[in-house]
């Protein structure tokens, strides 16, 4: 599954929406690979005589990273893509959900990598605050993102049925496991995402094996938890929680002594690190050798992957840039090295990952169903809260301490 980079943090701006920041991913020109730039091609054509011809040189793919796999029609259509976005010009717009501000360099980096001279302008920030400027600016008939990269999957199908999604689909939407991708073109699955419980494997006495072993006496006052009124995709994880253990195991949850932190990023970080006294995590991410936590696959237990899907706008300002942002996510060569799951029928999975078809106690489509009932989730959010308690806190994108936690900023 994606871990979140720990890269320098972007810069800040603030949104109109009710005074809250946002982060945004670096932006920079990059020039073509080559001796001169696209603008000195095009001069250079529009001066040449009848003899040399007035046609300019078509820009100049980035290369592919050699762990790639690439499928050479795919690059085909990149190339044309590519093209025809370098000739549109202005600044490819993507707000894309999470709740760090670095969660999505890596990709940024990689676009404009393969990409040079397409500027794109990639806002990190929580899909239900992306999702409600959105909507906020699609009813006064525009739009400033040109590209929705969500968590949120009901509103794909909403913006698909309302006429507000650009139909499009790329070589790579075809190979998309059922479900991923719309059968129209309207939307499909940018990369698979996904919390797993995790533990601090040297301070632990036992390692657990499932969401009931937090309850041990070893975890009061050492949990760092997501508030899971505060995201949909936590609050999916702990209502499927509570349906395997019962009502129970909330108020048993609660009297562990949690600290509640707001994102996953932030309390994902704490579980192990020096200087913080949390030992384990619901919904964290998956963790690599040497990290101070074990993030494990429950043997029995509910877990979340879901699909992130992406979509470019009908009203986009930069439409084929959009496509070609579509493309790219989509194609063999992005999704071969991606950490977690594929969203291909045609690439294996990562060492160590089965297909999520061989996991029984997973479903991305259960977690598509259960986020279109609206009323169901606000109804679960509603019992959490009488729980657990309101959420209290900063954004997670803006909060100095959490940041400093992430190691963003001073």
């Amino acid at each position: 599954m994606p871990r979140p980079s720990h890269a320098p943090a972007p810069s800040h701006r603030t949104g109109s929406h009710a005074g809250t920041p946002r982060s945004r991913s670096r932006t920079r020109r990059l020039a073509p690979i080559g001796a001169v730039s696209l603008g000195a091609v095009l001069l250079l054509s529009a001066c040449a005589g009848p003899e040399q011809g007035a046609a300019a040189a078509a820009p100049e793919l980035g290369p592919v990273p050699d762990a790639a796999t690439a499928l050479a029609d795919e690059s085909a259509e990149l190339a044309e893509l590519y093209e025809k976005a370098v000739a549109e010009g202005g600044t490819l717009t993507v707000w894309a959900g999470g709740d760090a501000p670095n969660q999505q360099d890596a990709l940024v980096d990689a676009f404009e990598k393969r990409f040079p001279g397409v500027d794109l302008d990639l806002t990190v920030d929580l899909s239900k605050v992306h999702d409600e400027r959105i909507n906020e600016q699609l009813a006064e008939g525009r739009v400033e993102p040109d590209v929705a990269m969500l968590q949120t999957t009901f509103d794909f199908d909403d913006w698909k049925e309302r006429g507000e999604l650009r139909e499009f689909t790329p070589l790579g939407a075809e190979h998309q496991l059922p479900g991923y991708a719309d059968e129209d073109g309207a939307y499909l699955t940018a990369m698979m995402l996904g919390f797993l419980p995790s533990y601090a494997q040297d301070e632990v006495e036992t390692m657990p094996t499932g969401y009931g072993d937090f309850l041990d006496e070893q975890y009061d006052g050492r949990l760092a938890l997501t508030p899971p009124h505060d995201d949909d995709a936590v609050l999916y994880v702990y209502d499927r929680i509570r349906e395997t253990y019962g009502d129970g195991f909330l108020a048993e949850l609660r009297d562990q002594h949690p600290e509640w932190v707001r994102g996953t990023a932030a309390p994902a970080a704490m579980v192990g690190a020096e200087g913080q006294k949390a030992i384990g995590n619901l919904t964290a991410y998956a963790t690599a050798e040497g990290d101070p936590s074990t993030a494990f696959i429950p043997a029995e237990d509910p877990f979340l992957v879901w699909t992130q899907r992406a979509a470019v706008f009908d009203k986009a300002d930069n439409p084929a840039a959009g496509e070609l942002f579509l493309a790219y996510v989509a194609s063999a060569e992005f999704q071969s090295v991606q950490p977690g799951w594929r969203t291909r029928d045609d690439l294996a999975e990562p060492a160590g990952l089965k297909p999520l078809s061989e996991y029984p106690n997973t479903d991305p489509a259960d977690f598509v169903e259960w986020m279109a009932d609206r009323d169901h989730v606000a109804e679960v959010r509603a019992e959490m809260e009488e729980v657990f308690g309101p959420v209290t806190g900063e954004s997670p994108l803006t909060d100095p301490r959490l940041l400093r936690i992430l190691g963003i900023g001073s």
